[in-house]
């Protein structure tokens, strides 16, 4: 029997809502030598029985009689694919009918790729739609990886089955939420990734997905990122400290700053990992530096209470770091400065 060229794992927990959906958006593909890959995780709801429902020869279920969790089907999924690429789609999300041709065109044509993402579009009812947007050149989503998993949305990936097995990546089960992150973080440690500037698929921010219930816990988010960033860190040289690793937190976070002196341990954090990757070589130098430019921006914005002073610390510090200073930024930054924003609206992503 001839191979598929692409093996899309659905994994699928209680998801009867909006399952039906989700694997409609697969086998609708204009894209269609495939097999989808459907494991059923321990669900105590119709779950099964609407996938049992679908009559098509691409379709093999995995049913598992408990719930082993994220991490554990990922892995069943790496290991039962048959494809030369691999996707992942979840059961409560939607892929616009040309992701798959899209990847697979592009994986196909740049060979020394890995992997790839894309843009999603991000929606929950009218509370939140918008376009998730993600870099391009692989080199600046490396060094992005080490501030935030968004870098590549992972529930937009397209592997290269080959580089993840030969390179022995897996999916770590002590992480209950960010296996994702760290997974991506690891693979971009072996090959190159890219995201095409394009949406491809909906993300849907359902009120009982598990990372709706962690981003209300941040002590379990960061005890969860702290592990990811530290494998970074390390590769730069750095041994950090808890209290480094609080700092580098505290950069990537929606959390404003409560001090002005946070705020300049942010930036002298950043400055440090720009002094030991000219030592170390870890990220391109150029690409490191436009991400730490974004890092500096971001957290600047999150201390826009402490009104004009910041706006002319980060004017200051740009210009001196060669930070890429645009003049949008300046006004958008002093726009809040001169109002002393005492929060931060922050996009999920």
């Amino acid at each position: 029997m001839e191979l598929p060229i692409l093996s899309v794992v659905l994994l699928v927990y209680n998801g009867e809502k909006y399952l039906r959906e989700a694997i409609d958006s697969v086998l609708n593909q204009t894209f269609r030598d495939f097999e989808l890959i459907i494991i059923n995780d321990g669900s105590t709801d119709d779950s099964l029985k609407i996938i049992n429902s679908f009559d098509d020869k691409r379709i093999r279920i995995i049913n598992n009689t408990r719930n082993k969790g994220i991490p554990i089907c990922r892995n069943l999924g790496i290991k039962e694919a048959k494809g030369e690429y691999l996707a992942w789609t979840d059961c409560d999300d939607i892929n616009l009918p040309t992701r798959f041709e899209k990847q697979i065109n592009f994986l196909h044509k740049n060979k020394d790729y890995g992997g790839c993402g894309t843009w999603l579009y991000r929606f929950k009812g009218i509370k939140i739609n918008y376009v998730a947007k993600a870099l391009e050149d692989h080199n600046e989503i490396k060094a992005a990886l080490l501030f935030r998993p968004a870098a590549v949305p992972n529930a937009t990936v397209m592997l290269r089955l080959s580089e993840v097995r030969k390179n022995h990546i897996t999916y770590n089960p002590e992480y209950p939420v960010g296996e994702d992150y760290d997974f991506v973080f690891r693979c971009s440690q072996y090959f190159k990734f890219s995201n095409i500037p394009e949406v491809l698929y909906k993300y849907r921010d359902s009120e009982t997905s598990i990372m709706t219930k962690f981003e209300e816990e941040e002590t379990r988010i960061y005890n969860i990122n702290k592990k990811i960033f530290k494998q970074g860190l390390i590769a730069l040289g750095i041994q950090p400290t808890e209290t480094n690793l609080i700092t580098h937190y505290n950069i990537c976070s929606k959390k404003i700053y409560d001090s002005f002196s946070d705020y300049l341990e942010s930036y002298r954090w950043l400055l440090k990992i720009k002094e030991n990757n000219r030592a170390e070589k870890t990220y391109d130098p150029e690409a490191l530096n436009q991400i730490l430019a974004d890092q500096f921006f971001f957290a600047s914005k999150k201390a826009s209470k402490f009104g004009l002073k910041t706006l002319e610390f980060f004017v200051f510090k740009s210009l001196r770091n060669n930070w890429g200073l645009q003049p949008i930024k300046i006004a958008k930054l002093g726009m809040r400065c001169a109002m002393k924003y005492d929060k931060f609206e922050f996009r999920k992503s």
